[in-house]
Formats: structure tokens, sequence, C-alpha cells
């Protein structure tokens, strides 16, 4: 089990840290070139593929799909009220401590911790939240909530895309979906690097500058894990249900929230930092499921 979670964590570390490394030697990540191109091209084309490879029974999951609308519902009331308490503008930080990184994070987790068969719960989960983050949260982040410029915004085209595709069960020929695979293939790499480059240049200038992070870190992990906990006392689940949605909504902050925080002007910088600290608080959280769960 440690096995599997050491697997799937070092190939994201070290991406982030050929990132940083890159970001202090070189000019490859500046501008906000690469992130554009991964929110117009790359993020897109790796949705619609993961919706279109998916071989389960969605309507048969309504119980789950139903929980993980309820806690996000709950959480962003939640967070927005402490947010507003503290000061601090709701648009610019709602997004990222309420959507956890459930994608190339929570679904290997969960695949380390419970095995194959907890595979097509967490993509479930993964997706309900990635409609939430690309549809509300960019609109959070943007200040646009227009129906019309969230339909001009290219992952929500693609999730919609996929879904009506799924649905109907229409398959695109194989050039297409082997095209949307090798487009999608360069998404995760780039946020990845991204991320680190701009770990490597972050102007921290004393423990004030970290305090913030830090209190997000824990925020965003224990938060999410104590919210979905109380759900799950009042919205029963299976077992394998209960622990694969305990373990996605104590993900870290999505690598997904730094590219959207560049692209849309938000505090990228703390954002960046936020990221490898909650991850640190989630893998304390696996270990801890791996040991006692």
């Amino acid at each position: 089990m440690i096995q599997h979670l050491t697997e799937a964590l070092v190939p994201l570390l070290s991406l982030i840290l050929l990132g940083a490394i890159l970001g202090r030697k070189t000019d490859f990540f500046d501008g906000k070139a690469l992130a554009g191109l991964v929110t117009t091209v790359g993020i897109p084309a790796l949705l619609l593929h993961s919706v279109l490879s998916m071989d389960m029974d969605i309507f048969g999951m309504g119980a789950l799909v139903g929980i993980t609308v309820a806690w996000l519902v709950v959480m962003a009331m939640v967070t927005a009220l402490l947010l507003t308490l503290a000061g601090l503008p709701v648009r610019s930080y709602l997004p990222a401590l309420v959507h956890p990184n459930t994608g190339n994070m929570g679904i290997p987790v969960c695949f380390a911790l419970f095995g194959p068969q907890s595979l097509g719960l967490a993509v479930v989960i993964s997706s309900v939240i990635q409609v939430s983050h690309f549809t509300l949260g960019i609109g959070c982040l943007s200040g646009r909530f227009s129906i019309r410029a969230m339909l001009k915004n290219g992952p929500v085209l693609a999730l919609i895309a996929g879904a009506f595709l799924l649905a109907t069960n229409i398959r695109p020929p194989g050039p297409v979906m082997i095209t949307l695979d090798m487009l999608g293939s360069i998404t995760v790499p780039i946020m990845l690097m991204l991320l680190g480059s701009s770990i490597a240049n972050l102007r921290l200038s004393g423990a004030r500058d970290m305090l913030r992070p830090l209190v997000f870190s824990l925020y965003r992990p224990l938060g999410g894990l104590a919210l979905a906990w109380v759900l799950l006392l009042i919205w029963p689940l299976s077992a394998m249900e209960a622990q694969v949605f305990l373990i996605q909504c104590a993900m870290p902050v999505a690598v997904m929230s730094y590219v959207l925080s560049v692209r849309y002007q938000g505090p990228s910088q703390e954002i960046a930092l936020t990221i490898p600290m909650s991850l640190l608080v989630s893998l304390g959280i696996a270990v801890i499921f791996a040991l006692f769960a």
C-alpha cells in the first residue's frame, strides 16, 4: 500500500522539482503563454478524453453524486463565511479552498489505499468537483457568472460535450480519441512544472508571508475531511463509497487552482505555496488511512 502511494507521488513531486530547477535556470515559464495553452487546449482535451473513456453507470451512483454536491455547497458556504470574517476577498480564495485535487492526486491515492474497485467511485467524485471548479470556480475568479461566459469556457464545453456523448452512447473515431489523448497528455506535466517554477521564484519577506498559506494548507484537507465525516452521519453510503469520499474530500489544494489563479490575476503566489504544504497534510491523512482504516 505504501509502495503504491510512493509510485503515485514520486512522478508528481519530480515534475514539481524539475519545474523549480528550470524556473531558476531558464526563462521557459516566464509570462502566461504556457498557462494559457493549458487552460484553453490541454485541459479541455484531457477532460473530454477522460469523460469519453469512462466505463460505468453514472446514473447508478446518484447517492455519491448527491453527497458530493451537498459537500461542495456546504464547504463553499462555510469557507465564504470564514473568509469574510477574516477580511479576505472571497472571490480570490474560495475556489482554491473548496475544490481539492481529486484528479491527478486523489484518484491514484484511492487506488493505492483501496484497490482498483475504488477507481470508478473516485472518478465520479472527481468529475462532480471538476464540473464545479470549471464553472462556478472560474466564474468566481473571473467575476463573470453569466451562463454565456461559462459556455465560452473551454473546460466547461468539454465537460458538456463529453456528458452528451456519454449519455447518447456516441464514441468518436479512434484517431480523434488518440488526438485528444496526445493533447491532454501535455496538461499535467506542464501544470506541475509551472507550479514548481512559481514556488522556486516566490518572494517571501518573512514568517508573516507563510502564515496565511499555512492556515489554508491545514484548512483545505482537514476542513474538507471533517465536513465529509459530518455529512456521512446523515447521508449513509456503502463502506467503500464512504472511504473514497473521505479521502477525496481530504485532498490538497488543486494544482489547477494555481493555473487558474495565474490566468485570472488571483493570489497565485500564495496558492503556489499552499499546494505543497497542503499536500503534506493530505499525505499524513492518507498514511493514517493506510495504517488504521
